[in-house]
């Protein structure tokens, strides 16, 4: 096995816990056709593990074990096993929608697999894997056997998904989240087919809905497959779900017919427009929930995505009713908790409302966060009683 000798700076990050090392950190040119394994050294020849090489990939170099150590099937096999043995602990049994792995934080850093009821979805982000999708597909096969979770399996290579086991008709899959049904498209819709990391969050605002005896209208900002919008029509609110895009708000109205759940309205709109019309209309809502797209990719886009954020709080936040709920969220990486509750405490001043911190929450369980490697931690859920 080659090995790879790091700068001080990238040897000290592992040394922490982290498992990345990016380009220009090591000796030596790692060009855009390098895959092979190789050990990890720092400056001194000491062995700080063993670790994927993709010349391809963003971050070109993952530590996946801490000693000397092969990457073979008996590998990628056990850490898929205890990656499902431990969400099996964890996820409840009437959600069959959740990340199954999870990258860097079950040891296998750049594979994703998410399951959809019967189907799952794979997202590669480091090639090597591409020759261990057979192991893969059997070991998912043995772990969900009773569930015949191998009806379709949806593989993502360099943003391209094909099917690569299964149906291509079953494509489409159905699975649950606390209870409530829901389809996802495998070939075509967001991320591997939906968004499964908000599904504990989806729960704790139905929750908040019930225990602030909030009745009235409710309005879901960026509502994609509809997850909090359906959540709060259990609890009996009637919702306003907006998206901007047309499949989105098809899916909002088929898993509200699905689900026998009349009280929501699914609305084909640019959000911001909407809100601008809410804000001339004077109209209010008793829960508003704002959970918008990634604004900061990347840090550098930190300060735009800042005033990005601000504006949509400030707009949202107008439009809750004295005594009502507003939840606010953020998936980018770049925004801290700190930054986006400055960001809600500048929104209540414009909009001269006080609020009260209920929860603060980040995704659900199943998409691992680890302390040693901070990006592992990206979603922020925020809820607050308004006066």
């Amino acid at each position: 096995m080659r090995r790879i000798r790091l700068g001080r700076k990238a040897a000290q990050r592992l040394d922490a816990g982290h498992v990345w090392v990016y380009r220009g950190e090591v000796e030596g040119e790692i060009d855009a056709t390098s895959l092979e394994t190789a050990l990890l050294a720092d400056e001194r020849g000491r062995l700080l593990g063993s670790a994927l090489v993709d010349g391809s990939s963003a971050i070109p170099v993952r530590l996946f074990a801490r000693k000397e150590q092969a990457f073979d099937e008996d590998l990628v096999r056990s850490r898929i096993q205890a990656a499902i043995a431990w969400r099996k602990q964890l996820v409840s049994p009437n959600s069959n929608g959740y990340r199954a792995v999870s990258s860097e934080s079950d040891q296998l850093p750049g594979l994703v697999i998410d399951r959809f009821g019967t189907s799952i979805a794979l997202q590669v982000g480091m090639i090597n894997y591409t020759s261990f999708l057979p192991v893969i597909l059997s070991t998912l096969n043995e772990e969900f056997t009773a569930n015949q979770i191998l009806d379709c399996a949806v593989c993502e290579v360099n943003g391209e998904r094909q099917l690569i086991a299964g149906d291509s008709e079953k494509s489409v899959a159905n699975y649950c989240l606390n209870g409530i049904e829901f389809e996802a498209d495998l070939l075509h819709g967001p991320k591997t087919g939906a968004f499964l990391d908000q599904r504990e969050n989806y729960l704790a605002a139905e929750a908040w809905w019930r225990r602030l005896g909030l009745s009235g209208k409710a309005l879901d900002l960026y509502s994609s497959s509809g997850g909090f919008a359906l959540h709060l029509a259990r609890a009996g609110a009637a919702v306003d779900a907006v998206d901007s895009s047309a499949p989105a708000v098809a899916r909002i109205t088929s898993h509200a017919e699905r689900n026998q759940l009349a009280g929501v309205r699914a609305i084909a709109s640019d959000v911001k427009q909407f809100l601008r019309g809410l804000g001339q209309a004077r109209r209010r809502y008793e829960c508003v929930i704002a959970d918008p797209p990634a604004f900061a990719k990347q840090v550098r886009q930190r300060e735009e995505a800042t005033r990005a954020y601000r504006d949509l709080n400030v707009r949202a936040l107008s439009a809750v009713a004295p005594g009502g709920l507003f939840v606010s969220c953020s998936c980018s990486q770049a925004i801290s908790e700190s930054d986006l509750l400055s960001v809600i405490r500048d929104a209540a001043v414009e909009s001269r409302k006080s609020l009260t911190i209920l929860e603060k929450r980040g995704q659900s369980v199943d998409h691992r966060a680890l302390v040693q490697i901070p990006e592992t931690s990206y979603l922020k859920c925020l809820y607050f009683s308004v006066s």
